[in-house]
């Protein structure tokens, strides 16, 4: 019993100490409290407050001393007025000091980077002026003065320097030396990719051999593991009657008139509604675990595209009873009318992976991979999920291109795979960098690599490379 009260007395303090860390105003309520005993670590705590009127979020880390890990403000307003940019790093470093004392003179400066409300400093721990990932810390301050974000992951010794470092030609050779190019389409997303415009392009792709390469030249590569999907096992769609076709979306889905909508989120090109089915939960223990499951407790998501309303992902966490019945075959056919309901023309457009699901499992799950002229779509196809209990969709991932945007896409390439090789090759490239080593020990975690730099698609008409933006 005086074990136990020790305890509480140190949740209860790490609690008031989170409580002032993060300023957490009156009419916020603790809906995350969990201790180190709770999250598998040594000590500790972490909490979440939220303002019960609408998405405001505050979440703090402590270690087991009670010293601030990390700290975010999510929908938290702030004063508008912008403070001098010099004034504002003065202001996250004191922040730093305050918790952390010479921890920006222990570390260095790696970038800046601004948004219209705020600015994030990053600084890091460096060997051979290269920084090691996980290290440091980062301070997001708004340009009012309030510390939004920060995160505190400190220095290490783990990490070995090689005594001689690889030839970079030669490292360049061998990754060149074996690629080989697919064509394919991708929707080049502005936001992703240099000189993305969130069309469809037809592009070629490749799957480089080693995800990083080793500086040490006495070090052997270990080759990337690469899955062969055998385009031979794909199966065209089983045509369904007039009759057959005929089912009711929100039938199949679980919604009814009687649902709430609980929450809507800006997804984007989407929106995303979570409705529910009955009343609230009772408020269970405050764990992350059990948060989330209040938090999803009889709900169903739903998201649906901005402009044109179309479905594009569903995911069903309301509770059903019973054993999985529906067979195989019965599922199948249920994911087939929710398909041809969404795209009649489904028999032209997709073709079928075949099924792996056991029986006794209570969700069937059917891919249907999206084609266009015989050509694959990266990110085009739709999972479906079956609930075998009640014939229900469970889940729904649609494609991420329309189909009908793919009718002005020319499906005939303009360059060569050969020559696709030669544009990718003159903008390849491999840099130093510190590389986190799970597979070591710990007193050697780091080890130093070549990443590729590397166009990620080059467009099959006019070779225009895409390369992925730095976030």
């Amino acid at each position: 019993m005086e074990r136990e009260g020790e305890l509480d007395l140190a949740s209860e303090q790490l609690k008031q100490k989170a409580r002032q860390i993060g300023a957490i105003p009156e009419q916020y309520q603790l809906i995350i409290e969990e201790y180190g005993e709770d999250r598998g670590t040594e000590g500790g705590a972490f909490f979440v407050w939220q303002n019960a009127d609408n998405e405001e979020h505050i979440s703090v880390e402590l270690d087991h001393d009670g010293r601030l890990i990390s700290l975010s403000k999510e929908n938290v307003p702030f004063e508008k007025d912008a403070l001098p940019e010099a004034r504002l790093l003065e202001m996250a470093l004191q922040f730093v000091e305050h918790h952390y004392p010479h921890a920006a003179e222990e570390f260095v400066f790696q970038e800046k980077k601004e948004t219209e409300q705020a600015v994030q400093y990053t600084y890091a721990q460096t060997a051979l002026d290269l920084p090691l990932p996980q290290t440091g810390f980062y301070v997001n301050i708004a340009k009012s003065g309030e510390v939004m974000k920060f995160r505190y992951d400190g220095g290490t010794h783990s990490y070995s320097i090689p005594k001689q470092i690889a030839d970079k030609q030669q490292v360049i050779s061998h990754y060149l030396d074996q690629i080989e190019f697919e064509l394919a389409i991708e929707h080049i997303r502005q936001e992703l990719y240099e000189g993305g415009d969130d069309q469809p392009h037809l592009i070629y792709e490749t799957e480089l051999p080693f995800i990083s390469y080793p500086a040490s030249s006495s070090a052997e590569c270990e080759k990337k593991q690469v899955v062969d999907d055998d385009e031979a096992e794909m199966l065209p769609l089983p045509l369904l009657s007039g009759a057959e076709r005929e089912a009711d979306i929100d039938e199949m889905i679980g919604f009814s008139p009687s649902f709430r909508k609980i929450r809507e989120a800006d997804l984007g090109d989407s929106i995303g509604t979570v409705w529910r089915e009955g009343s609230d939960p009772e408020p269970g223990d405050r764990s992350i675990a059990g948060y989330f499951e209040k938090h999803n407790q009889n709900t169903l998501k739903i998201t649906k595209d901005k402009k044109t309303g179309k479905l594009k992902g569903v995911a069903s966490f309301i509770q059903n009873e019973g054993p999985p019945v529906w067979t195989e075959q019965a599922c199948l056919k249920r994911a087939l009318q929710f398909l041809y309901q969404l795209y009649p023309e489904a028999e032209k457009l997709f073709r079928m992976h075949p099924s792996e699901n056991e029986e006794n499992e209570r969700t069937a799950h059917f891919q249907f991979d999206l084609q266009y002229e015989g050509v694959p779509l990266r990110l085009g196809f739709a999972n479906i999920s079956i609930d075998r209990t009640n014939g229900r969709v469970a889940g729904y991932l649609g494609p991420d291109i329309e189909p009908e945007t793919l009718k002005r896409l020319n499906p005939a390439p303009a360059i060569s795979a050969e020559e696709a090789k030669a544009v990718f090759a003159s903008a390849f490239d491999v840099s130093l960098q510190w590389e986190r080593d799970y597979k070591r020990e710990i007193n050697d975690l780091y080890k130093l690599v070549y990443r590729p730099v590397y166009p990620v698609f080059i467009d099959a008409h006019d070779g225009k490379v895409f390369m992925m933006k730095t976030i």
